[in-house]
């Protein structure tokens, strides 16, 4: 079962709100923030539902009456405001029924909690009228904002909030996570590198086999040129791919960034994604890769034919790929 506490390990800065629930103390307003997939909404629905716990010990419980109804979305002092179906903003209209019922005193009395996720998608209108419960709320109201953009929260809102900024998750943790979940080492250890301190990423990659595909396809085509005359055989295994160029380019772009970037800093590249001789890659050439691949996108864009747009990509590959085996 998931408590509080369990739920803030790995933490500091979340077990010091725990600790804070455990004495009492909570602020009444938070405003969550950080990179999506680093736990912040799982965190803050924990907490909304330990305030509203009635069972004993570590909470929340999850067995009594009070854990079941929130787990069930039926308990009458949680409060989940989000956008009216077919609608990408949550407006004015979408807070009313809460903000009216939040004017009056409790049916079954206790604690109420408002969990906002997504909070960037309140439109100003909604924030401007949120900004006056959040000023006027009574003992006993928490209210709970979850969002991955915390620029398009009002700063009248960020003010009147305590910011919780929940850092990525160390590498340890998410590769110990994955490997308790059954994952096999070395995948868990590719998508804890992939994830960029994000649990939710991980997972997400885990199952996208059209993802996985996809990564497979660039080490089977871009990265195996060493010459000009790997050309043809790679733009074979690319002919048939122009729905997932898109992709295709964001997975290399991203890969040769982070081999830069870690020959840039001194640090041991981590080429497991890379055939042998990408290892002795310089800088500047991976460089001038890195523009052929923003270029690439950039002619995609300008519905240039995928054909000759990558076979222009593979020649800088080739052109680049050359001077390291001299």
């Amino acid at each position: 079962m998931l408590t509080l506490k369990s739920c803030a390990a790995g933490s500091e800065m979340l077990l010091a709100i725990w600790r804070e629930f455990e004495a009492g103390k909570l602020a009444h307003a938070y405003l969550f923030c950080g990179e999506s997939g680093v736990g912040k909404r799982t965190f803050a629905r924990t907490l909304a539902k330990a305030l509203l716990c009635t069972g004993e010990g570590d909470r929340p419980c999850g067995s009594c009456r009070s854990c079941k109804r929130f787990d069930a979305g039926t308990h009458s002092n949680a409060y989940f405001p989000k956008p009216q179906p077919k609608k990408v903003s949550i407006g004015v209209d979408d807070l009313r029924t809460m903000m009216g019922e939040l004017g009056r005193a409790s049916l079954e009395g206790g604690k109420r909690v408002i969990v906002i996720n997504q909070a960037e998608k309140m439109t100003p209108q909604a924030q401007n009228s949120l900004l006056k419960t959040l000023e006027e709320a009574t003992e006993g109201t928490f209210f709970f904002l979850v969002t991955d953009n915390e620029r398009a929260i009002l700063p009248t809102i960020r003010s009147r909030c305590r910011m919780v900024r929940v850092p990525p998750w160390k590498d340890e943790r998410i590769y110990s996570t994955l490997t308790a979940m059954g994952l096999d080492g070395n995948r868990a250890k590719e998508l804890t590198r992939l994830s960029e301190g994000s649990l939710g990423k991980a997972l997400k990659m885990q199952d996208d086999d059209a993802y996985w595909a996809d990564r497979e396809t660039v080490q089977q085509s871009f990265l195996q040129i060493r010459r000009a005359a790997d050309i043809p055989s790679a733009g074979q295994v690319l002919k048939n791919k122009k729905d997932q160029a898109e992709e295709l380019l964001s997975i290399l772009e991203r890969e040769i960034r982070r081999l830069m970037e870690a020959k840039e800093t001194g640090r041991e590249a981590d080429t497991a994604f890379f055939p042998a001789h990408w290892q002795n890659a310089d800088v500047p050439s991976l460089m001038r890769i890195e523009d052929a691949v923003l270029r690439c996108k950039r002619y995609k864009l300008s519905n240039v034919g995928w054909a000759a747009n990558s076979e222009s990509l593979m020649q800088t590959i080739a052109e680049e790929t050359a001077k390291w085996q001299q």
